[in-house]
């Protein structure tokens, strides 16, 4: 024993005798070999840094001098020689003053073309190792980041310097680890654009296997990036053409799944638009979008018809990717987005996509009782990543066939959705943590085993709505307490939301010529959290609005919707009732006045949180309308701040007026509240003053006098003055309560909305002649 560790104590002995450095540098040349050694343990690894000592090999990195008689760059090799050997120990290549040094090796793998190496290539391959030991660390890969490592790999990469091979795999290795944390610097999305440019060059011009190779690469700087808009970017005309070339070409199966997967990655950060592609000829067929689909319908047809889960986990990627493809043709279908097909065509996909949404159902409903008898298998992240993405594609499909295998459907709904919420569950710390001005804001993600489960639950929501509006799937939704699921998730993406919007508001007040301003990345992604979160809320809302119509005695005695009540209270006036956030505004007003409606518990007028909620909704009614915008002053119109958004507010609006009729007459302070603030006279005001009115509209403004006439006599006195009745009957009569077509999330709501004190409500004309 003695004999192996000698070597080892006489180098300890020799550096620590060493008075100059060129004696320390002397005894350095006997390390490498000691090291790689096996009679050197991780501690004498240890004891042998410690002795040569981290400043040392530091100035000797810095050094580009040797001394006279020697090559060049002696110093800096042998320092790397050094620390290449201690590769393997974490403890070492994180240490702060090894990390401290990245910039020089940086700078050493960037200026490798520099004649200076030619004479010695170890240099550069050390300090590749050294870097690849570093970035395997996650402290490390932070520090490779913050240094501005990514750009120096793009750099060597776009300008195919020496070792760009080696730049390439170490710069790809971390964008599948760190993902879009890589561009968090300012030039970030200038750095990527131009990668993009070098590479889909390449891959457009490419005639041989590299072509198919490059599908890969791109894939990876594709999927690693933030998720945006590309249609302008100068790289999308040649990635376009390249995997026309490649899927339009009689190749392998081998060769056309890259393919299939590039295509995707695209869509699922862009949009399905950029599948719209090539020349008018192309576009016009159609050819591209049907190839695409049906090629994706066969592989997931192929992967899980008849098949258990651990027979499909192997090729996860694949179907995967199909999955993106398949589900942003369902959007984009559904929305007759798809005007280059004819009815033919389109009629062949969609018996295409009965046909796929079968297979997929099938296999979940299998999946769901293999579970029950083998529940370990979800511990396997692979296996919960593919479950989940299985169930989005599913959602995707819902939300858009509201008729398809229901009974099928309901008897997977607890599966489906207990999986969704330990998905959501297991993620939502570590996102609410990433927000602006949160510890983790800005770094890059802690890795854990839930990294790659995507957030189901956002993708069930339009679902959820038609779910919600069946009695025999609401039925089973409430069984697993859906409510609380919505409530929870509501309240997670106001946080969102409300964080995001603020930051990107102050970032904007900032001006473009801060100083300190954001990464572009970071405010990209802010404002994309933002409109992500508003629309998750509205779809909440609209679930709930179904909940609350058609489960009203549900409601009544659930604590949580009073939870619920109390904060949309507090929630909605943090908002403008005007501009993006108009139709967010309208929807938490609606949610909360059918709450209002419909629990026993109601706050009273002196609690100014239900009064501050009540001025906001009349607020919104109000500013809906006026005559000032018109061209002569006598046309009630849209008000300016809506004409945007009224296609989506409008159907809020209606039913806004709808359920405040109703409480008027259950809530007597809100009827008095409704004449003092003016909005009642001002209805009046307008109703007779303008020549014509849409009848929608003159029913909603009807049944709100009713509802504030009904016992009011000055108020009817009040309406005789002014002759708002001989309007009413100039104007195609005065006809009493009418339902108004509100749309919000299902007709359900229609039929059900109001119907309570409907026989209270009488015709206006007959009150002013009662009083």
């Amino acid at each position: 024993m003695m004999n192996k560790v000698k070597p080892v104590r006489k180098c300890l002995a020799a550096l620590a005798k060493a008075e100059t450095d060129t004696e320390r540098l002397a005894a350095l040349f006997l390390v490498p070999k000691l090291v790689k050694g096996q009679d050197c343990d991780k501690q004498a690894r240890l004891h042998l840094m410690k002795s040569i000592g981290y400043s040392f090999l530091a100035r000797m990195l810095r050094s580009k001098d040797s001394p006279e008689g020697c090559p060049g760059l002696m110093y800096q090799s042998v320092a790397l020689a050094v620390l290449s050997c201690f590769t393997g120990d974490e403890e070492i290549m994180t240490n702060a003053s090894i990390l401290f040094n990245l910039p020089i090796l940086l700078d050493i793998i960037n200026d490798a073309d520099n004649e200076i190496y030619e004479e010695n290539l170890l240099v550069i391959n050390d300090a590749y190792e050294v870097i690849t030991a570093i970035v395997s660390t996650e402290q490390g890969r932070n520090s490779f980041i913050s240094n501005r490592g990514i750009h120096t790999l793009c750099d060597i990469n776009i300008r195919q310097s020496f070792q760009s091979e080696k730049a390439l795999t170490l710069l790809l290795s971390l964008l599948k680890l760190s993902g879009s944390a890589c561009w968090s610097y300012h030039q970030g999305t200038q750095d990527f654009n131009n990668l993009m440019t070098k590479f889909c060059e390449e891959f457009y011009n490419s005639k041989n296997e590299g072509k198919f190779e490059l599908c890969h690469t791109l894939r990876t700087i594709i999927r690693s990036f933030p998720k945006s808009n590309y249609c302008e970017e100068a790289w999308l005309p040649y990635l376009q053409s390249g995997l026309r070339d490649i899927l339009f070409s009689k190749i392998t199966k081998e060769q056309r799944d890259p393919a299939l997967m590039l295509l995707a990655s695209v869509i699922e950060v862009s949009d399905f638009e950029w599948c719209i592609c090539g020349t008018k000829e192309v576009i016009a067929s159609g050819k591209f979008v049907a190839m695409i689909l049906n090629l994706s319908f066969i592989e997931v047809i192929m992967h899980l018809e008849e098949k258990k889960l651990e027979d499909v986990v192997g090729d996860l990627d694949l179907v995967v990717s199909c999955y993106f493809i398949i589900e942003s043709g369902v959007s984009y279908m559904a929305n007759e987005r798809l005007s280059m097909l004819d009815d033919r065509q389109k009629g062949q996909l969609y018996s295409a996509m009965k046909n796929v949404f079968s297979t997929v159902l099938k296999f979940l409903h299998e999946v769901s009782l293999d579970l029950k008898d083998n529940p370990t298998e979800l511990d396997d992240n692979d296996n919960k990543a593919f479950i989940c993405a299985t169930i989005r594609i599913l959602a995707s499909w819902l939300a858009e066939e509201t008729t398809a295998s229901r009974d099928d459907v309901c008897a997977i709904l607890p599966f489906i959705f207990t999986l969704s919420n330990e998905a959501f569950e297991a993620q939502k710390v570590q996102k609410l943590q990433s927000l602006p001005g949160k510890s983790g804001f800005g770094k890059p993600p802690i890795q854990s085993a839930n990294e790659f489960v995507p957030d189901v639950l956002r993708f069930l929501l339009p679902a959820l709505c038609h779910l919600i509006a069946e009695d025999k799937s609401r039925q089973v939704l409430l069984t697993i307490n859906i409510h609380e699921q919505l409530y929870a998730y509501l309240v997670y993406h106001w946080s969102i939301f409300e964080c995001c919007k603020d930051w990107v508001q102050q970032q904007d007040s900032d001006g473009p010529d801060k100083s300190s301003s954001e990464p572009t990345y970071l405010l990209d992604n802010a404002k994309f959290d933002t409109v992500n979160s508003k629309f998750a809320i509205c779809t909440i809302c609209n679930s709930l609005m179904n909940l609350v119509v058609l489960e009203p005695h549900f409601v009544d005695t659930s604590p949580m919707f009073g939870s619920l009540l109390k904060f949309l209270m507090n929630a909605l006036p943090t908002l403008q009732n005007s501009g993006e956030y108009l139709v967010l505004y309208g929807n938490i007003c609606v949610l909360g006045l059918l709450i209002l409606k419909e629990h026993s518990t109601r706050p009273s007028s002196s609690d100014f949180v239900v009064f501050k909620f009540i001025q906001c909704v009349v607020r919104f009614l109000w500013d809906a309308h006026n005559t000032d915008q018109s061209p002569d002053g006598s046309q009630l119109t849209v008000s300016q701040e809506y004409k945007d958004s009224w296609n989506d507010a409008s159907d809020l609006w209606f039913l806004g007026v709808q359920v405040t009729c109703a409480l008027i007459v259950q809530i007597s302070w809100i009827k008095d509240f409704v004449v003092e603030s003016g909005w009642a006279q001002s209805v009046i005001e307008n109703l007779v003053n303008v020549k014509s009115l849409e009848e929608p509209t003159l029913s909603a403004f009807e049944d709100l006098l009713v509802s504030v006439a009904v016992e009011n006599k000055s108020f009817i006195e009040e309406m005789k003055t002014l002759g708002v009745i001989q309007k009413f009957e100039n104007v195609q009569g005065f006809v009493g309560y009418r339902s108004v077509k509100t749309g919000i999330a299902s007709p359900i709501l229609n039929t059900r909305i109001g119907s309570k004190g409907q026989k209270n409500v009488h015709n206006l004309h007959r009150i002013v002649l009662d009083g």
